[in-house]
């Protein structure tokens, strides 16, 4: 009997001892604290318009002649520059279009811009946020939305996953690229996008808060492996950051600052001065179109205004010209032009190069190396990658 109670005894200590080790494993690799995620939803959409304009909502002739002039040229040309309409065409993108217009019109939204919060009907029903506040280091309040990978049907105890901070352009907001926070969820990243001080649903700046938008991205990065409720689920030594415009210059002056990063995207940096940045000690990918500008397409000139940016660069490196594309690549905002494959490009190369440099993934490096039709034709696109360059270029409109 003693024997036997002895043995059961030792079966329990050693039962435990290997749950204790377990725990500890768990809490080791980041994963014990979170069994769940956090509440998600889906990206907002605007309330409907008033019932005169609904009523009249598909029909332009009729909704032309009920809007004021200037609702109108907010509706289809919100920066006043003359650009085209995109997308226009579908009734569904119209609609969406109108309400969201008129929502931001009256206040609805918190940043008077001429881009409205509340994404695009593609991308809002199928995105898992978690909104977020949290404070810069000046007491700023800024806004921020968790996209959670897979949209959410993939387990925190899959991880730990890769992160992506998501940084937007100047007087934009979250909403705006909200297909290429969905892309890398999709993919399996945890994606973190905020909005900078005084943009989207973040506050104005308070006293003695100079607004400096790299260390708005650095307080954004310490809330979210330090303070947020997804803290537990994230590698935190497989870190990216991907930028457009605004978001671009930032990225490029982060990435020489920040050692917490691992690999960069820059999209449309503009120009080799608006994106200063003293070192240059990670992979850094620039993205730029055919007719990129600041806000109006600047037809064939900004990818040699972008080049010097690029030779700055050194170790592994890309740059990645679209055909045709303008500044407005990135965003999925309805009126702004671009070229119809331009988000097509955008996320196939930032997505592959993101997979190569933080997830070692040697298809990646394929897709990254074999080209695309729709590169520019009168640009080169480049990849440097462990000394070796490759240089594309698009197949262009003529029959080969």
């Amino acid at each position: 009997m003693n024997r036997l109670l002895a043995a059961t005894a030792a079966l329990l200590l050693s039962l435990s001892l290997a749950a204790c080790d377990q725990a500890a494993s768990d809490t080791a690799s980041g994963q014990e604290s979170l069994k769940a995620w956090p509440a998600s939803q889906p990206g907002e959409d605007p309330p409907p318009a008033p019932a005169p304009v609904e009523a009249v909502i598909g029909n332009l002739d009729a909704l032309a002649a009920l809007l004021p002039t200037a609702t109108l040229a907010a509706l289809f040309d919100p920066v006043a520059f003359g650009t085209t309409v995109r997308d226009l065409s579908d009734p569904a993108v119209l609609a969406f279009h109108v309400r969201a217009t008129l929502a931001q019109l009256s206040g609805q939204c918190q940043l008077a811009s001429p881009y409205h919060c509340y994404g695009y009907p593609g991308y809002n029903a199928g995105v898992a946020l978690v909104p977020v506040r949290f404070k810069n280091r000046y007491g700023t309040e800024l806004y921020g939305e968790i996209v959670l990978p897979g949209r959410g049907a993939l387990p925190p105890r899959a991880g730990a996953y890769p992160v992506i901070l998501a940084l937007e352009g100047l007087a934009t907001n979250t909403a705006v690229y909200r297909w290429w926070h969905q892309l890398f969820a999709d993919a399996g990243y945890l994606v973190f996008a905020f909005d900078f001080v005084g943009q989207g649903k973040s506050q104005d700046a308070v006293t003695g808060d100079p607004g400096n938008t790299i260390e708005d991205a650095q307080d954004a990065l310490s809330y979210l492996l330090e303070q947020s409720p997804v803290r537990a689920a994230l590698d935190a030594s497989r870190i990216g950051v991907i930028g457009h415009s605004q978001g671009a210059i930032t990225t490029l002056g982060l990435q020489a600052v920040e050692p917490r990063l691992k690999a960069a995207v820059a999209a449309a940096p503009i120009s080799e001065r608006s994106a200063p940045f003293a070192a240059n000690p990670i992979p850094v990918m620039i993205q730029t179109g055919d007719h990129d500008g600041p806000v109006a397409p600047i037809p064939f000139l900004n990818p040699a205004v972008v080049r010097p940016i690029y030779e700055k660069l050194a170790g592994d490196r890309a740059l990645i010209v679209a055909e045709a594309s303008t500044h407005a690549q990135h965003t999925s905002y309805p009126v702004l032009p671009s070229a119809q494959w331009g988000l097509e490009i955008a996320g196939r190369y930032s997505l592959a190069w993101m997979d190569y440099q933080l997830r070692g993934d040697r298809a990646a490096l394929e897709v990254l190396r074999g080209g695309h039709p729709h590169l520019s034709y009168l640009w080169d696109s480049e990849l440097r990658i462990a000394g070796e360059t490759s240089s594309y270029r698009g197949a262009g409109p003529l029959p080969q």
